[in-house]
């Protein structure tokens, strides 16, 4: 447990790291920040099925949780919560930075943007700013196999991190941490707009944007996919519409004339309540497995087909499960198929209603 005491009168909070699926410790005042934790009196999570007062909520849990900060130190409000305990269940950027806001709300509020930009860049794959990415994988490098032990250096090392990347040095003094991720970032963004990078982006059908690239390479980064959407303007802020609610990726076997599929959602699509950024319709995956392996099936390749034969067409598209940071996997193809992006996408449209164009486009 982490006691922090603040600049600001009257507030002290301490933090503890409660496992996955357990509750908030019983008889003290407790409020959750990001992960969803049982019996905590306050949330403060963008997590489905939260309860997080609506004048607090935003898209991330380090907003929602600056927002908290604010209301507080601007306005008096929430002062019930001056002791309470702060809890999370898991370790990652949005969670590291919303505790920090709650039990350093002044000093946080100093840095609201480039926490914002961080938590996005971690829960999303956002790249919202540079120096938020960057934010994003310092944390992310002080995570430890033991979680609580993860939260008690990083919670430790944030007010500094913070300082620096808002100063002239721009994050210099803690280098080690994020350097070798970002070079990599920016060689791959560059070589992804010089067309250089085996993976294109084009616009598909409806809201469905299509990524291709040939069999054996790398899957493209969600952080460089996030910005090739933003600047497409069709990324989630984009005006009402606009925004792709659909990402397909194809994978092209070209000596053979094949291919396989993965279709997601965006990175924010796992969030299920927006407030700056478009709501990602709902999904029905085994509707859609149904009927696409219905147009797929007995088209796949025979090396996969004759190695694990499928007991019927259902198995050539598969339904659900989580793909990361790119996004919640809707489906995938489980062989590989004839189809070509255009004709998959059609039928795409036809059965996924959240793939289709608003009325007024």
């Amino acid at each position: 447990m982490l006691g922090l005491v603040l600049s600001a009168p009257g507030i002290l909070r301490s933090f503890q790291y409660v496992s996955y699926g357990e509750s908030a410790p019983a008889g003290v005042v407790s409020l959750s920040c990001d992960g969803k934790v049982p019996g905590t009196d306050l949330d403060l999570t963008h997590w489905t099925s939260n309860d997080t007062p609506e004048a607090l909520y935003a898209d991330t849990s380090t907003e929602i949780a600056l927002k908290l900060a604010r209301a507080r130190l601007n306005s008096g409000e929430y002062a019930e919560y001056d002791d309470a305990m702060v809890v999370n269940n898991h370790y990652d950027t949005d969670g590291v930075l919303s505790v920090f806001a709650c039990t350093n709300p002044e000093e946080a509020l100093a840095h609201y943007e480039l926490m914002t930009a961080g938590a996005e860049a971690g829960d999303f794959g956002e790249w919202s700013s540079d120096l938020g990415v960057q934010l994003d994988y310092a944390l992310s490098a002080l995570c430890t196999d033991d979680e609580d032990e993860g939260y008690a250096a990083a919670l430790a090392r944030v007010p500094a991190l913070l300082e620096d990347f808002e100063s002239d040095s721009a994050g210099a003094a803690h280098a080690e941490l994020w350097r070798d991720d970002w070079e990599w970032l920016v060689a791959a963004w560059d070589a992804f707009e010089s067309g250089s990078a085996p993976q294109t982006l084009s616009e598909g059908v409806g809201r469905i944007m299509l990524v291709e690239q040939p069999k054996g390479s790398s899957d493209i980064d969600c952080t460089v996919l996030h910005r090739a959407l933003r600047e497409r303007g069709v990324c989630g802020h984009a005006c009402s519409g606009k925004a792709c609610s659909r990402v397909l990726k194809a994978t092209h076997d070209a000596e053979a004339g094949l291919w396989r599929y993965v279709y997601e959602k965006p990175g924010h699509g796992w969030v299920q309540k927006l407030v700056e950024r478009e709501t990602v319709p709902l999904a029905d995956p085994a509707k859609i497995a149904a009927a696409l392996s219905a147009l797929l099936g007995g088209r796949g390749g025979e090396d996969e087909a004759a190695s694990a034969p499928m007991a019927a067409a259902t198995a050539v598209w598969q339904a659900g499960g989580a793909s990361g940071l790119s996004g919640q996997k809707i489906g995938w193809t489980s062989t590989w198929v004839e189809a070509p992006p255009q004709e998959v996408m059609r039928a795409l449209v036809e059965v996924d209603e959240g793939a289709r164009a608003a009325a007024s486009d």
